[in-house]
């Protein structure tokens, strides 16, 4: 892994750091892939329990990297589909699907491909300055990485109507309004602490049932509600016979914190 990429785990949280300040973090594959492999990793190791994502610098990312955008100009359309977005769609959906909470700590901006990244994450934590901006059809293109299909269901068809037709962006403050963001941090200096706090008590809760629920919550988008009171009913059996429930119960009855 090289130094645009930083990693560290604390208290189980892993701390998936975008280090590229000189670009505003701005993204190429060969980037987007060392995050992917960082999700993997943290994803099979037992010891990390949720996943933080932030950036180095004064922005959370610009989106694709200038450069890159260059290039991407005079590859054919076969090629953007199988080497670009491989990683600029795969990286959104290693966020999407990953079994462990995610937590997008977003300082400053999170723009275009940044923002569809920031989106799909599981909690967004922001600070008043931060903002979110799907700026793709200022630039004459459309959001192709996920956003279309989740903002929507965020935030409601005419919010989302606006971000993205009108590319017009959602500071801290109304993105925690409309539901776009968990948490608002008055002070943006302690932006990435709350952010691991955050993260931390997702940490602390059942790694079962967070699995589950994410699962259930994904499916609860596109499913219908038979399904997914069929779905639940059979995975709520299996949990309720796991070794956390037992532990939770045996927390209530010693009338302390439960520990996963």
């Amino acid at each position: 892994m090289s130094e645009q990429l930083q990693t560290e785990v604390v208290d189980r949280v892993a701390h998936i750091i975008f280090n590229r300040p000189e670009t505003r973090n701005g993204l190429t594959p060969a980037f987007l892939g060392e995050v992917m492999d960082a999700i993997k990793t943290f994803e099979a190791d037992k010891g990390v329990r949720a996943i933080l994502f932030t950036g180095n610098g004064p922005d959370f990312s610009s989106g694709g990297d200038k450069g890159f955008l260059r290039e991407v100009q005079s590859m054919p359309p076969e090629q953007v589909q199988t080497a670009v977005y491989g990683f600029f769609q795969g990286v959104v959906r290693a966020v999407k699907m990953c079994s462990k909470p995610t937590v997008a700590v977003i300082n400053g901006g999170a723009v275009g491909a940044g923002c569809e990244l920031a989106i799909a994450a599981d909690f967004r934590v922001v600070a008043k300055k931060s903002f979110f901006h799907e700026n793709w059809t200022a630039i004459g293109t459309i959001p192709p990485l996920g956003g279309m299909f989740l903002l929507p269901r965020l935030i409601g068809l005419e919010r989302a109507s606006n971000m993205i037709m009108r590319a017009q962006r959602v500071y801290g403050e109304e993105a925690v309004r409309i539901g776009l963001a968990s948490q608002l941090v008055e002070d943006a200096e302690n932006l990435r602490a709350e952010g691991h706090l955050f993260a931390k008590d997702l940490a602390c809760r059942s790694p079962n049932a967070m699995r589950v629920a994410k699962v259930a919550l994904r499916r609860s988008m596109e499913g219908t509600l038979a399904g997914e009171w069929e779905f639940n009913l059979l995975q709520q059996g299996t949990l309720l016979s796991g070794p956390d429930f037992a532990a939770a119960l045996d927390a209530i009855e010693a009338k302390r914190t439960p520990t996963y």
